[in-house]
């Protein structure tokens, strides 16, 4: 972390590095990384700029899309410290008027099972040798495709835009926050069940980046004390 005032100017930077490791009896290790940051700037208490970055690494992809990354910024407005705004502060009829906005992308990996990028393959059953169940089956033993992998899975995406306005009159009497949001999430991944294939195809399909999800819309907070 770091920190710094330089008059009417704040700075402040901070990093992050994580690193995930699990395992239990023998399975294979699962891992997830993060690199992250984080660097805001305000002007004497009224100008605002905020800005995030989230490189970030999971083990559930192929090395081609194991990393992604993300990032958001926001911005801010305290109306209330502005000079035209002096008489209702001083009179408490405004305490605090701050407008804001934010815009950015975050990734899940929450995808399910670890390794649905590579094709899978059992080992057990025989092959019978001839046209019914009466004939003899093979003395070997073979491998078969169990599930079929998808090495373009990769992250989901969501992505966020928020416009919000805090207030507070009266001395602290009224105090609240009203917020539009919309919220888009792509490249969600489709399961087997959710994936229209033709009946020849033999197998479950494999996962695919295939899913969009939309939602917006408003949240308002009124608080009187």
């Amino acid at each position: 972390n770091w920190a710094r005032t330089f008059g009417k100017h704040s700075i402040s930077a901070m990093g992050l590095f994580g690193r995930q490791e699990y395992a239990t009896g023998p399975m294979i290790p699962s891992y997830r990384e993060d690199w992250v940051f984080r660097t805001t700037y305000d002007w004497n208490s009224r100008y605002f700029f905020e800005y995030n970055g989230a490189y970030n690494g999971s083990e559930k992809f192929s090395p081609d899309n194991r990393f992604a990354f993300f990032s958001s910024g926001a911005l801010g407005w305290m109306i209330s410290e502005e000079p035209f705004m002096k008489y209702l502060r001083e009179h408490k009829i405004v305490d605090m008027m701050k407008l804001r906005a934010s815009y950015g992308e975050i990734g899940d990996d929450n995808v399910g099972d670890r390794f649905l990028y590579m094709t899978q393959w059992a080992y057990g059953g025989k092959t019978q040798l001839g046209t019914t169940s009466s004939d003899k089956e093979s003395i070997y033993t073979w491998y078969r495709e169990s599930a079929v992998g998808n090495p373009n899975v990769h992250w989901e995406t969501s992505e966020k835009k928020n416009l919000g306005f805090d207030f507070g009159f009266l001395g602290g009497l009224i105090t609240g926050s009203f917020d539009l949001f919309k919220d888009k999430r792509t490249d969600v991944l489709l399961t087997q069940d959710n994936r229209a294939i033709p009946t020849y195809y033999g197998m479950n399909p494999q996962v695919a980046n295939m899913g969009a999800v939309d939602a917006h819309g408003y949240e308002l907070s009124l608080k009187v004390n």
